[in-house]
């Protein structure tokens, strides 16, 4: 390779690293490094890019306090793991952690300067440069958190062997090694998810129903499952719409125009909250009630979506959610967080400015606008329109427990402790390398990785031999898709009466080890359906006929739409 060659390359990563600047990220030095993908904001800001000049970088916008916590999890785990004498010890993680802004785009852009990163050290570079200052390789990453992202992400790893262990990406597609090679997760697929679904429509005698989906590698293949489930228990769908946080105000019209005028009460969703959002703003401002929402785990609790201003016509809504998990000392360390004391963590500041609707001058080019330039963003305004007039200054002395925001809510860790499992498996792959017995490793006549030295498909080929005993003692073992099993709760959302707020209510569970037919639990006793009644809703196309009565079929309607007519002369039937 030639000394030209070599510089390109250092010049092309010195660019990509360029463009995510030290408040973009959240990092730390360390002997092996991992790489961390958040949904830090909900989404980036529409903007006609014409070329009359370089194009800039997107600006993300609306400020996601969950993927902040989830982000912190990761921390918290590596800096755990960093303090235990027993795993990894005389070693030392480090992390590189950047923000999606839940798109693919913004995904792809950080992944590549983990790809980036690898191969240069592949390369060798140490006799043409001192490279006093160079960062090791990373040799995992986790996330992302949708799995459009995800997916996307995973195509990339997959080419250099970069394991992936992602912590909320659940579509049943990236299952395919195949195609995702590098793909891990602690989240279970929607494979059962789907089945659960079609399961509670059969428990509660409903046959009549509508589906909607986010136009995505999540919402497609779920409800293409539930589908396949729904016809075999001979359940009818009325209508199949697809939704997208992006999608124009035309086609959002038409999706709610076909919901009011279906007889259908039930309506399946799969898609996260985001994609969900625009489309619940709309059903809320037609105040379109009685619907029964039945919802995909991505956004049975999102903060977007449970809110008490939507509760009149989401009130009824059952969904799933991830076991909860432990994580001791969790709570204090999120307390912690503050600008200045969080010198590794890039994000802090403008998380203060936000949750404290404040900002902190400081005078660096590169930190990041006031929340104001965000929403000036929201409202179609300019960029103009946002400075820091709109927020006074912090103090920098605020209390973090005097306000209430999703990020303090750490009641049910169900992602963050899947984040705080994804880095914990890392930890264990590594564990079993720096352990490893020559004669009795996994590589060519038992040899074993040197940990000095370790690279990223190393990592992964330990991953997918993993088995360790989890904090909660229960066995993470990756099976040969890269997946961990593992159940679901039910929740109903209630609305408290204590601050008006909704409530995540849990009753009933579905066990996926279980046998078909005993896998799911429904407490009846404590579900509201619209917030207030405990009659079970109607949600058939037809009623049953009466004795003395058949059903008669209605040409060109589906199976579950019939009429009743009266029994021939000389027969009767004598049940409904």
């Amino acid at each position: 390779m030639t000394l030209y060659s070599c510089c390109l390359i250092l010049l092309l990563f010195t660019w990509n690293t360029a463009a995510y600047g030290p408040n973009q990220r959240a990092q730390k030095k360390g002997d092996i490094i991992l790489g961390g993908l958040f949904p830090i904001h909900f989404g980036v800001a529409a903007k006609d890019q014409d070329l009359k000049s370089r194009p800039e970088s997107v600006e993300c916008i609306r400020y996601n306090f969950r993927g902040f916590r989830w982000l912190q999890a990761m921390i918290f785990a590596i800096e755990e793991i960093n303090n235990s004498p027993n795993l990894l010890p005389n070693m030392t993680l480090g992390y590189r952690i950047f923000d999606t802004c839940n798109t693919v785009s913004k995904a792809l852009e950080a992944t590549l300067s983990f790809v980036a990163q690898n191969k240069i050290d592949s390369l060798n570079l140490d006799e043409f440069c001192n490279c006093s200052e160079h960062i090791p390789s990373t040799i995992a990453v986790v996330g992302a958190t949708g799995s459009g992202v995800s997916t996307a992400v995973a195509n990339l790893l997959g080419l250099f062997y970069i394991p992936q262990v992602s912590y909320a990406s659940s579509s049943r597609l990236l299952s395919n090694k195949n195609q995702f090679k590098s793909f891990l997760r602690t989240i279970p697929n929607d494979e059962h998810q789907a089945t659960a679904m079609a399961d509670i429509i059969e428990y509660f005698r409903w046959n009549w129903v509508g589906t909607i989906a986010a136009d995505d590698d999540y919402g497609r293949p779920g409800i293409e499952k539930f589908r396949e489930e729904a016809e075999e228990r001979d359940i009818c769908i009325d209508f199949s719409e697809l939704i997208s946080q992006y999608s124009d105000e035309e086609e959002i019209q038409q999706v709610v125009g076909v919901i009011q005028n279906s007889t259908a009460r039930v309506i399946v969703v799969f898609s996260s909250g985001p994609d969900l959002e625009p489309l619940i703003k709309e059903i809320v401002r037609r105040n379109i009630t009685g619907k029964i929402w039945l919802a995909s785990e991505a956004w049975a609790s999102s903060s977007l979506i449970a809110m008490p201003e939507f509760f009149r016509v989401i009130g009824s809504t059952i969904g799933f959610a991830l076991k909860a998990g432990q994580i001791p000392g969790f709570r204090e360390f999120l307390q912690k967080v503050h600008p200045k004391k969080s010198t590794n963590n890039g994000f802090a500041k403008e998380f203060w400015e936000e949750t404290f609707n404040c900002y902190l001058p400081d005078g660096s080019k590169n930190s990041p606008a006031p929340a104001s330039f965000h929403k000036a963003h929201e409202e179609g305004l300019g960029a103009g329109n946002g400075t820091a007039a709109f927020r006074p200054p912090c103090t920098g002395d605020e209390n973090i427990t005097s306000v209430e925001t999703p990020y303090m809510d750490y009641t049910h860790l169900r992602i963050s402790y899947n984040v705080y499992l994804a880095v914990y498996s890392i930890a264990h792959a590594l564990q079993d390398i720096y352990t490893c017995t020559p004669g009795k490793g996994l590589f060519t006549n038992g040899s074993c990785a040197d940990i000095k030295k370790v690279e990223a498909w190393q990592v992964l080929k330990h991953l997918r031999h993993l088995n360790f005993t989890s904090n909660m003692g229960e066995q993470v073992d990756f099976d040969e898709f890269g997946d961990l099993v593992g159940n679901y709760s039910i929740i109903n959302w209630h609305l408290s009466p204590e601050d008006g707020s909704v409530v995540f209510e849990e009753v009933g569970h579905y066990n996926v080890y279980a046998k078909k037919g005993e896998r799911l639990f429904i407490n009846e006793n404590k579900i509201l359906w619209s917030g207030f009644s405990k009659e079970v809703p109607f949600s058939n196309c037809s009623r049953d006929c009466l004795p003395g009565t058949r059903k008669g079929i209605i040409e060109g309607e589906p199976t579950c739409c019939f009429e009743c007519v009266d029994c021939p002369d000389g027969e009767y039937s004598d049940e409904t």
